[in-house]
């Protein structure tokens, strides 16, 4: 509240003396963004610390993990290069690799368009981070054809986490055949669980006005490997509800017989937000925030209706 009022002051005094909480630590570097005090929020913080104070002993306490705050103060004092060098400092501990670290790493690279460094992350911890910040950065360029080229060689090595974020690239240009082959096959190489495939496989489906392929799919895939009843009835229920109003939910229901007017076009989240910083970067905020508005009232019509 003091923040929103203006009153930054205030609400360093507030905080500031209770630093030694993580959660206040974090309040206090999101509410003081632009205000031209992070050395002074820099100095108190904890020190960078990672790991247990005393390791393996009962009363051990976690000295928790300051690192990515410290990064994001040096960041927003146009400190990028000291950022980078701490957060890649960090990446890997004593052999423990910190997933947050590399991920934060990797986005501020693609914040400052450091194509180069990114792509020496790619062989280095955490490089699965890398590659989706740099298909992300590449993709904002306009360089698709070299995002699916980067995005094929892990692809092809039966990557599944790859094959899903080439497919949902093609999807986001139009090229829902090529997705639909991706995960298609992904589905059948993937092993274990892969609803999560299927899942996006479905969307695209629907998004391409083929619903009726994706239930033909899904009732093809659960002859072919089994599994129960309800899980087949309920996703044939999800690929309704991606095309029907929210009162529809009938799982033998065809699609078809829901007029076009009333489908509701639903993409992945990431595709959604993909595009909508796609427009920001354009310098077509308004169009981003419409883009969102659209997309995201009718994911969540759909996710209440799924409670």
């Amino acid at each position: 509240m003091l923040a929103r009022q203006g009153h930054i002051d205030q609400a360093l005094a507030l905080l500031g003396p209770r630093t030694a909480d993580s959660s206040l630590a974090e309040v206090l570097v999101e509410l003081t963004a632009g205000h031209g005090r992070d050395d002074e929020i820099a100095a108190l913080l904890p020190p960078v610390g990672v790991g247990a104070t005393v390791p393996f002993e009962p009363w051990a306490t976690d000295a928790w993990d300051t690192v990515p705050l410290h990064a994001t103060l040096l960041e927003r004092q146009g400190r990028v290069d000291e950022a980078a060098v701490l957060l890649r400092k960090y990446v890997n501990v004593d052999g423990m690799v910190f997933a947050g670290h590399a991920e934060q790493l990797a986005a501020l690279l693609a914040r400052h368009g450091r194509e180069a460094e990114l792509r020496a992350c790619l062989t280095e911890d955490g490089a699965e981070y890398a590659r989706t910040a740099l298909a992300r950065l590449l993709e904002e360029r306009g360089r698709i054809e070299e995002v699916v080229a980067l995005l094929r060689q892990y692809s092809r090595a039966g990557d599944p986490h790859a094959e899903f974020e080439l497919a949902e690239l093609l999807a986001r240009h139009g090229r829902q055949d090529e997705a639909i082959e991706i995960l298609g096959r992904a589905a059948e190489t993937a092993g274990g669980d892969s609803d999560w495939i299927i899942d996006l496989l479905c969307r695209i489906f629907v998004e391409a006005d083929r619903a009726d392929e994706a239930l033909a799919y899904l009732d093809d895939h659960f002859a072919r490997h089994g599994g129960h009843p309800d899980e087949h009835a309920c996703a044939r229920a999800q690929v309704i509800r991606l095309c029907s109003p929210p009162e529809t939910v009938d799982a033998d229901q065809s699609p078809q017989t829901v007029p076009a007017k009333d489908r509701i076009s639903f993409g992945t989240l990431g595709g959604v937000v993909a595009e909508a910083e796609r427009l920001v970067h354009q310098g077509e905020p308004e169009k981003a925030i419409a883009h969102l508005r659209d997309r995201l009232d009718g994911t969540r019509r759909l996710r209440i209706e799924d409670l």
